[in-house]
């Protein structure tokens, strides 16, 4: 239990309800960023299809989810974390939860830049800074990690990392992420992981700084 009656907790079988409230909380809060417009490839109308198409394949089948909820079962904020080994997409039929929808409503353009963006540039991006061949299969990736604004500063999720830590520590993984925000950078810096690099990325619709963090839980 945290402040004010906040329940922080892993959910092995998160409900539909709960993945809805964290792909609204996910859109609300990056809408207006540059990263969200290029994954939704300036279609914001597409947005929260595009959301949930991640989110969902990620907390039902091949990530882990923890949340903090108030009182009333109200999702506060959620991380979504890959073990080592998961992909966001882990099996062929997860592509079918939403995302392969969203990309064929995009032209052939759009679909391109998706498939090279995430398939090649990204995670050349980060096996370059992490210094491991494929990085996100051999860590424990977050893929998400949202705290609704009102209830920013609580420590809401340094509490939901660290479950995720004690996870991780167990067997040795490292942890890691990618932001496009500095002030993400010092707030996950506080809570441990270190900055590994940085690239300028560009798509049709934005550009944007991506940063690279890590956290090696070996020997702590």
């Amino acid at each position: 239990m945290s402040a004010e009656n906040i329940v922080v907790q892993y959910e092995p079988q998160p409900s539909q309800e709960t993945i809805q409230a964290a792909a609204e909380l996910y859109v609300e809060l990056m809408k207006d960023e540059p990263t969200f417009l290029a994954a939704a490839s300036g279609r914001l109308e597409l947005g929260m299809q595009m959301s949930l198409g991640v989110i969902k394949p990620l907390a039902l089948v091949s990530g882990e989810m923890y949340t903090a909820k108030n009182e009333h079962g109200k999702l506060i904020g959620f991380t979504l974390w890959g073990p080592p080994g998961r992909d966001v997409f882990y099996t062929p039929d997860q592509l079918e939860m939403g995302y392969q929808e969203y990309l064929q409503q995009l032209d052939d353009e759009a679909r391109k830049f998706q498939a090279e963006m995430m398939g090649k540039t990204i995670p050349r991006f980060i096996d370059s800074t992490l210094e491991m061949n494929k990085a996100v299969l051999n860590t424990y990736w977050c893929w998400f990690a949202m705290v609704r604004k009102e209830d920013q500063g609580k420590g809401l999720c340094q509490e939901m990392f660290n479950l995720t830590y004690e996870k991780a520590k167990a067997i040795g993984a490292t942890m890691g992420l990618i932001t496009g925000s500095t002030h993400n950078v010092m707030i996950y810096e506080k809570m441990g992981l270190r900055l590994r690099g940085k690239e300028k990325m560009s798509s049709p619709w934005a550009d944007w700084t991506f940063y690279s963090m890590s956290r090696d839980t070996m020997g702590e």
